[in-house]
């Protein structure tokens, strides 16, 4: 099947290539499209290419598989971390973040939202981070997808394979008000149609993605509206926002951000305490969205929670991830002093910090010079605040970049970004960059993961 995706990515690019004109018509239009869709980053459309990421029925298999069984691992790790001090000692939150850990969100499943960032070669996946605090997109891969069911149709060499598209929206807001419901089971006087509150700071560079979800979830009966922390109030029992009040609060604002401005955001963080209104993500999401998360899954010291088919998706997916710490550790069976096993290993190895996102300041040890690894070493072993990460190799696929009247195929980095709406895979999407660090913000484009399906040939009889 492998060999398949390389014949179906040879003949879609082989037929671009032959209509250059044809193709650089569609990519203003589906320019024009994502403009007319408010599918905005910053202050220009989403930036995309030509060309899907295909994979076939077995690698959306085994990508499932993988997703929802950590994604089950995670939830699991949530209950640990708020019942065992060790837990706690070992990951080094601080007490304002553990506050905030510790509030109920009266629900009984933690994992609500969350997008797990891997590389995928082949039949091989491997976790790179999980954003389960705040994770952006979902809205946005609905609408490239969109587009490109447009483009697709119009392609001869995809009329023998069956093209699988994914909606996003639909079962975030299912996996959301399923949360709501059980909230609400404790106080029935809700309504059974909340008024939902998409929560953020001002002008952050996705606040177009805010605008797609509110008019998606208002045109299924949940009024909605888009603010920000500071605009929250308290009246009684009810938890307003810009004066009115809500009932299911979709939070987006990224809680170590939210910590730094606490002194604005009070009544926020009190009417969530309170339980004055249902909030998705919980705090205690953010747990497993720092990337200790990965060094602590394989640490045999809290493996007990998990059973035997967890712990092999634990061994497959997850690449060896250490606390950046002067300590010992083990590796590939050896014992090492981690400081030094790091400067010496450095093409082999990646540096980020355990809180961070966008791809901002990660080092990879392949393209870092020996000054400044060590440097980066020095500075921050210390705090325990980053990890050591063995590296693992990108994929890389041909892709179509159009500049002007011109088509260039260009080799690009490729990683997916699945889904997971309570625990369930909800499709995924790719990004593509010329850089190792595959971020929008550090300049990458995006691209639907879409699973393809060769059709049977039909035998006509005689």
């Amino acid at each position: 099947m492998i060999d398949q995706m390389a014949n179906i990515n040879l003949s879609y690019l082989i037929e671009l290539s032959k209509n250059t004109g044809r193709a650089v018509e569609q990519f203003e239009n589906f320019n024009q499209f994502l403009l007319e869709q408010g599918c905005m980053f910053e202050e220009n459309p989403l930036p995309i290419l030509l060309k899907p990421n295909f994979i076939s029925p077995k690698q959306t298999r085994i990508l499932t598989y993988a997703v929802e069984k950590i994604s089950g691992v995670l939830n699991k790790f949530i209950g640990l971390y708020l019942r065992d001090e060790q837990v706690r000692n070992v990951l080094k939150f601080s007490d304002e973040e553990n506050e905030l850990f510790f509030i109920d969100p009266r629900y009984t499943i933690p994992l609500v939202i969350s997008r797990l960032d891997a590389f995928m070669n082949d039949y091989a996946v491997k976790f790179l981070e999980f954003n389960c605090d705040s994770p952006a997109g979902a809205s946005y891969s609905d609408v490239v997808e969109l587009g490109f069911r447009n483009v697709l149709q119009k392609y001869s060499s995809l009329d023998s394979w069956d093209v699988e598209y994914t909606s996003r929206n639909g079962p975030l807001l299912d996996g959301l008000l399923t949360c709501y419901n059980e909230f609400r089971a404790d106080n029935p006087s809700l309504p059974s149609q909340p008024v939902i509150a998409i929560v953020d700071w001002q002008d952050v560079s996705t606040s177009t993605e805010f605008e797609m979800l509110r008019k998606f979830f208002s045109d299924k009966g949940c009024p909605t509206l888009i603010t920000s922390p500071q605009q929250f109030s308290i009246s009684g029992d009810c938890l307003l926002a810009d004066g009115e009040q809500v009932h299911l609060i979709y939070k987006r604002v990224i809680t170590r951000e939210l910590l730094e401005k606490r002194h604005e955001a009070e009544d926020f963080i009190e009417g969530i305490r309170d339980g004055l209104a249902c909030a998705c993500n919980p705090f205690r999401s953010y747990i497993v969205g720092n990337k200790k998360i990965l060094a602590a899954l394989t640490d045999p010291r809290f493996q007990h929670i998990y059973d035997a088919d967890e712990l092999e998706v634990i061994r497959r997916t997850i690449p060896w991830t250490k606390i950046l710490a002067d300590t010992k550790v083990t590796y590939k069976g050896f014992a090492v002093g981690l400081r030094t096993f790091i400067s010496d290993n450095r093409e082999r190895l990646v540096l980020k910090p355990a809180t961070s996102y966008g791809g901002k300041d990660v080092f990879l040890g392949n393209e870092t010079d020996q000054e400044t690894w060590q440097r980066v070493i020095d500075e921050n072993i210390e705090a325990e605040g980053w990890v050591v990460q063995e590296y693992v190799p990108i994929p890389r696929e041909i892709f179509p970049v159009i500049e002007g009247e011109t088509l260039n195929l260009q080799l690009k980095n490729v990683n997916i970004n699945p889904f997971a709406f309570l625990g369930k895979y909800s499709g995924t999407t790719s990004r593509v960059s010329d850089s190792s660090i595959i971020n929008v913000s550090q300049g990458g484009g995006i691209v639907p993961t879409v699973k393809v399906t060769k059709k049977k040939d039909i035998i006509k009889l005689s």
